[in-house]
Parts: C-alpha cells; sequence; structure tokens
C-alpha cells in the first residue's frame, strides 16, 4: 500500500485489496472529526484533562432509533390517520402513511407507547429522536456534488429545525444517525463497518 501511495498517485480505490483498503482507511480518516461529531451530538461528553465518557442516556437514545427507525418499511405497520389527528402533516383522517419516515414519526408523535424503548426513554432524549423524522428533504448527495440550490437543500431542514426549536446538539445527533444508518447498511458485525471501510471512497465520505 505504502509503496502504491508513493508511486502512483492514481491508483483507483477500487483496484486496492480488502486489506489495503482497510489499512489506509485506519491511517488517514479523520478521527478527530468523527470524534468531535460525536461530541457535539452529546454522545460523549470532553473533559478538561482530554478524556472523555459516554453520556449514557443519550447513547440510549441512539441505540433506540437504530433499533426502530427502520421498522415501518413493514407495511403491515404502515399506521392509518386518526381523525382527531388530521390533519397530520397534509395528511387527511382515515389516509394510510406509506412513507416510513413519516409513518414512525407519526407514531412517535400519538403513540410513543407503542415502542417501549421509545417511552423509556426522557422527554429530553425522545425530542431528537421525533427530530430525525422529520420530513426534512435533505439529501447528503445534493449537499456533497453541489446538485441543489440552498433554498431546495436546507428549506425544509431550517423549517424543521425553526418550528419545533430544536437544539445544535440535536442536529448533530441527526448526523450520527446518517453515519450509523450508512454504516449497518451491509451488516458484517465481525468484520466492521465495511460500508465505510470498503464500499466508499474516502474522499466521498470525507466530503
Amino acid at each position: 500500500l505504502h509503496e502504491a501511495e508513493e508511486g502512483d498517485d492514481e491508483v483507483m480505490f477500487v483496484q486496492l485489496t480488502k486489506e489495503q483498503k482497510r489499512l489506509r482507511f485506519k491511517q488517514t480518516i479523520a478521527w478527530g472529526q468523527l470524534h468531535r461529531l460525536m461530541v457535539d451530538a452529546g454522545l460523549l461528553v470532553a473533559h478538561a484533562d482530554g478524556s472523555c465518557t459516554v453520556a449514557v442516556e443519550r447513547a440510549a437514545a441512539m441505540l433506540c432509533l437504530t433499533a426502530i427507525h427502520d421498522i415501518m418499511k413493514l407495511e403491515a405497520l404502515l399506521p392509518v390517520v386518526c381523525k382527531e389527528h388530521a390533519p397530520y402533516r397534509g395528511r387527511a383522517a382515515g389516509e394510510r402513511i406509506v412513507d416510513h419516515d413519516e409513518a414512525l414519526g407519526y407514531v412517535l408523535d400519538h403513540d410513543g407507547a407503542a415502542l417501549p424503548c421509545f417511552s423509556a426513554l426522557s422527554a429530553a432524549q425522545q425530542k431528537p429522536i421525533r427530530f430525525t423524522q422529520s420530513k426534512m428533504g435533505f439529501n447528503h448527495g445534493w449537499l456533497v456534488q453541489a446538485e441543489a440550490p440552498p433554498g431546495a437543500l436546507f428549506g425544509k431542514f431550517k423549517a424543521a429545525i425553526a418550528t419545533d426549536g430544536v437544539a445544535a446538539s440535536d442536529v448533530a445527533f441527526y448526523f450520527v444517525h446518517w453515519l450509523t444508518d450508512l454504516a449497518g447498511a451491509v451488516p458484517s458485525p465481525l468484520e466492521g463497518s465495511e460500508k465505510f471501510v470498503l464500499k466508499f471512497p474516502q474522499p466521498v465520505l470525507g466530503s
């Protein structure tokens, strides 16, 4: 890997072996930025001596979100808007919510007790989970590749933040969720987060 990097700067990511990709990831990923994101999201608490500790309740909220965020992809679980909740995000009473994020958002807003891991959290930790299920229309690909103007990219995102009074730490929490969601897209518990290490060119992840 060292010879390839020094001798040929045009070595393509796809040409590297799995072992080379793993080593390159370990040596060159921006670990400091990832650590800062975890601190910004409130998952880690940084101390003056340079050490840090896990914020247990916040970490529990992230684990809860990881467990439940895609359950509405099971069509049998998709909810129908109750009369007393209509209109819900523009949906009329009796209308089935087929978007899995909006469907989960509806359950979290009106029947959170149906999900014990969520209802067991404090109100402060439930709030960022609800925020992640807002219909923000944010697309990471558009951002990284400059494929949309700011209004289209951030308009709904900003509105969700302003409407719900979302804290900066909750926005960071949303982005940590994006990382964990994508990292788990290729389940390989004995090999680590292969989606990032083996499938993603590092400049793309860095962006």
